[in-house]
């Protein structure tokens, strides 16, 4: 069982990886773009900061799943390291219990305020696109987070070590 759910990580981490990598690309792109067009053509495209904008924060939330599922978000181990065996995986349980807590109390109330009638009618500024579109990168973003911590949960109750793409 265990196997087949770390597959199911596996995968998400590759195509949250991907994703990650795309809005870098899009933004890179646009940005450039905009910066020819604004200061060599003088006429600056209306709608590349916007969209560079919400590339980053799709990236953003995207990129903290690829982080936590790779272990490389921040954290404080230095007294944690100094623990022996046992008291440190009841530490670590303890740690991802309260992570995958967090995240499905955030995931939570980022589907509801995806779902608030002021963001389901809110257009973006410039390119006119539905903000509710934006704000889903929450519980996307959170979504990947939950399932990596998930993951990260039952690992450490079985005592193994992660093991990282």
């Amino acid at each position: 069982m265990i196997a087949g759910i770390e597959k199911i990580g596996i995968w998400l981490d590759i195509a949250a990886r991907r994703l990650t990598q795309l809005c870098v690309g899009v933004m890179v792109v646009v940005v450039t773009l905009q910066v020819i067009w604004r200061y060599f053509l003088r006429n600056p495209i209306f709608w590349a900061e916007e969209l560079a904008r919400y590339g980053l924060v799709w990236m953003t939330f995207i990129g903290a799943a690829v982080a936590l599922r790779a272990a490389q978000l921040a954290c404080m181990d230095l007294l944690v390291n100094l623990l022996p065996a046992g008291t440190k995986r009841v530490v670590s349980v303890t740690s991802s219990l309260a992570c995958f807590a967090l995240l499905l109390f955030l995931l939570w109330y980022s589907v509801k305020l995806v779902g608030q009638p002021s963001v389901v009618a809110q257009m973006s500024p410039a390119m006119r696109v539905p903000m509710s579109y934006i704000y889903l990168a929450m519980p996307v973003g959170l979504g990947l987070m939950s399932i990596q911590s998930l993951l990260q949960l039952l690992s450490a109750i079985l005592g193994k070590e992660n093991k990282q793409p």
